[in-house]
């Protein structure tokens, strides 16, 4: 990606940035942990179909950044009981086979690894819910690792609120300037800046993502 490195510094996408050393990393899961694009593909098309919600898979990685809440209320906005009935689908067609198919990115992993064996905090932020969550890290062996996972079944307000990373932030003892945010939406990086912390868009696939307020940009966890 046309990257030049000087110590802790580095070029990208023609902004100077400074990455960030800290103690405590909260991560986005979707996206940015794990590749789980299959079985959302799947999920969404059947309960969108069900409920009338136009699905276009073009547009895959905004729904998957996007509340569930959000994105019904566009074309029920006063249907919370097909609102119920919608999540409920989502979730069932997900659950079929999420297990078998989520895997974490190898990048993810490595640095996971790294981060850890340095001794740093690590939690999780995401608007998915905890069952699956929990499931998914469960089976690939890391959910250990993480000293807090957030939900958005855990707050009022998910992402972009910076509602969840305040939770995650408190139960792993860490505090703004030494925690470091990073998702591939912008939706994590407002919730980040909104907790006061530098935060890092991770951007996996090369898209044409405008975001102004991110402190930094990669593409691959590797660069943490």
């Amino acid at each position: 990606m046309g990257r030049r490195y000087v110590g802790n510094h580095f070029y990208s996408n023609s902004i100077y940035c400074v990455m960030k050393k800290c103690d405590f990393y909260i991560f986005d899961l979707d996206n940015t942990l794990v590749d789980s694009r299959r079985c959302y593909e799947k999920a969404f098309a059947v309960a969108f179909e069900e409920f009338d919600v136009p699905y276009d898979p073009a547009l895959y990685n905004e729904y998957i950044r996007t509340p569930l809440r959000v994105t019904f209320s566009q074309y029920h906005p006063n249907s919370r009981d097909k609102y119920e009935e919608f999540v409920s689908m989502v979730v069932d067609a997900y659950e079929k086979d999420h297990l078998s198919s989520v895997r974490l990115f190898p990048d993810a992993e490595r640095c996971l690894g790294r981060l850890s064996g340095a001794g740093c905090g690590l939690g999780i932020v995401s608007n998915s819910y905890m069952p699956q969550m929990r499931d998914i890290l469960l089976r690939l062996g890391v959910y250990e690792k993480f000293a807090s996972v957030v939900g958005q079944d855990r707050v009022v307000f998910p992402k972009p609120d910076p509602e969840p990373v305040l939770l995650c932030m408190s139960e792993m003892g860490a505090s703004s300037h030494d925690t470091l945010m990073v998702g591939d939406s912008v939706n994590d990086i407002l919730a980040g800046k909104g907790a006061g912390l530098f935060s890092v868009l991770i951007n996996r696939y090369g898209e044409d993502i405008r975001c102004d307020e991110c402190d930094a940009r990669i593409g691959s966890l590797d660069e943490l």
